[in-house]
């Protein structure tokens, strides 16, 4: 019997940890539906340069899913529902975009977006309660976007608004 070196060992445990690792950051983002030519709220395209700026979504935040268990980055919380609330297909991309959800009430809302690149963008409470995502130089095609509600069992109905101008922001 051939005997197993302790340098083999470890890239046995190094192989093994990576191929796990992979495969639930693959599960996780399986249960949010990627790259689909459906949403909740409409599929919207946009070129750069688009008018009336900021464009405006009326959105209800929430859903079953627990968007912080699934591992996908810093700020990625809340709860959503599998299918993305938003699909923005962005075209002639500008050199800045910002995506912000202001509800009619009040509550506590995130944004979770998947970009056209597959690159991951969360936040929470930037505003207030409220979220905002800035993305410098985003890349031209498809936006995965959710509105997710901090609560489980909370959906808070808003506005998500998407802008190229910086001085646009879900401050009051």
């Amino acid at each position: 019997m051939k005997k197993i070196g302790i340098a083999h060992l470890g890239l046995a445990a190094l192989g093994a940890a990576l191929i796990l690792g992979v495969h639930s950051q693959s599960v996780a983002q399986a249960r949010l539906r990627i790259g689909s030519s459906n949403a909740n709220f409409g599929v919207h395209s946009l070129n750069g340069g688009f008018v009336p700026d900021p464009k405006t979504v009326p959105v209800t935040s929430g859903g079953g899913l627990d968007i912080r268990g699934m591992n996908l980055g810093a700020g990625c919380v809340g709860f959503g529902t599998p299918q993305p609330d938003v699909v923005v297909n962005y075209s002639n991309a500008a050199s800045f975009l910002r995506f912000y959800f202001q509800p009619n009430g009040s509550g506590d809302t995130s944004l979770v977006i998947n970009d056209a690149n597959g690159r991951w963008h969360c936040n929470d409470d930037t505003n207030g309660l409220n979220p905002q995502v800035d993305i410098n130089n985003p890349p031209s095609g498809h936006y995965d976007i959710w509105v997710g509600s901090y609560q489980r069992g909370t959906n808070i109905p808003g506005v998500l608004s998407i802008t190229e101008l910086r001085g646009q922001t879900g401050h009051p």
